[in-house]
């Protein structure tokens, strides 16, 4: 029954499977399909003209000349197809290696592709009018991606546990003197489309050292400095790496290697340390991580590491 499902939304892009291995068939779809060429098939629950502008958004990217996923159109003219109120999405398959440990040429690497895709974006007319789950700013109104403000939210579990702490006031000082400085300007930042979750588990490492990037399900607008800080503080403090820079001289190389595609603009250089002491002292897994600290002694290294990452600002300038 499974395969003739399979079988039926195959039809729909005029491809005759050869052979179909199923990973998921529940509330989302996920399937190998070999036919002509090998594709991936992604299905689930969503907005039939947000995934038609996220295949869209990928395949300008390759036209562009990044190593991207490809998406196929249906006989309709679409990319996505629906059926019994799930939308389908049919992908050539990218071939390379899971990435489990970062290096630091594949840093530099992210780095660089990040650059590409935001110089490539602010070419292109956005076709998103929503903001993405990197976002700041947006209002916690809802839990919708784009309507929320993960960032905000790991201060208020940060302020819940630890206001009582001598030095927690300094640190909320900073924190929204910061924000607000940053909500003053950030509608004049660059912003575009964005693939949405640019992370090393989303990419493959292809021969000498190309990655290929994959998976547009949350692509969205953005503004490109939120997500560049976003995607190096990341990957410079929190991904498995095997080499022997620290998390400051990881984050360097990965600006280096972006700006070299995409030089940072006045305004953008203004505030991006702004932005990277928020972003990083409130990052949710480091706040998650710090919350579950059961030690004094443990909290207070953890709060003046805080208070260190949002005064470095301070003493840069």
């Amino acid at each position: 029954m499974d395969n003739q499902k399979i079988m039926l939304i195959c039809s729909h892009y005029d491809v005759t499977p050869k052979n179909i291995d199923i990973f998921r068939m529940g509330e989302s779809v996920l399937a190998k399909i070999e036919a002509e060429y090998t594709y991936i098939l992604k299905g689930e629950q969503a907005s039939k003209t947000y995934w038609e502008q996220c295949c869209h958004f990928a395949n300008s990217l390759s036209e562009k000349g990044m190593n991207v996923s490809q998406y196929v159109k249906s006989k309709s003219d679409f990319y996505v197809v629906e059926i019994e109120e799930k939308v389908y999405s049919l992908e050539r398959e990218l071939k390379g290696e899971i990435i489990e440990t970062i290096t630091d040429a594949e840093l530099v690497e992210i780095g660089r592709l990040l650059g590409v895709q935001h110089f490539i974006s602010q070419q292109l007319s956005t076709p998103f009018n929503t903001a993405t789950s990197w976002s700041l700013f947006g209002g916690n109104q809802t839990d919708a991606i784009g309507d929320y403000d993960e960032n905000e939210l790991s201060f208020i579990d940060f302020k819940k546990q630890f206001k009582s702490h001598p030095i927690f006031t300094k640190i909320e000082s900073l924190y929204n003197d910061y924000r607000q400085r940053l909500k003053l300007i950030w509608s004049y930042l660059p912003q575009g489309a964005i693939q949405g979750d640019f992370c090393y588990y989303n990419m493959l490492k292809q021969n000498q050292g190309s990655l290929a990037i994959y998976d547009f399900n949350l692509a969205g607008n953005e503004v490109y400095l939120n997500e560049c800080i976003a995607v190096g503080v990341y990957h410079a403090w929190h991904v498995p790496y095997e080499g022997r820079l620290n998390g400051t001289e990881r984050f360097k190389l990965f600006m280096d290697a972006y700006n070299k595609e995409r030089p940072l603009n006045e305004l953008e250089r203004t505030y991006a340390a702004y932005t990277k002491a928020i972003i990083r002292a409130f990052r949710f897994d480091r706040v998650e991580d710090g919350i579950l600290l059961e030690s004094k002694e443990e909290q207070d290294l953890f709060l003046q590491e805080t208070l260190h990452i949002l005064e470095e600002l301070e003493f840069n300038n």
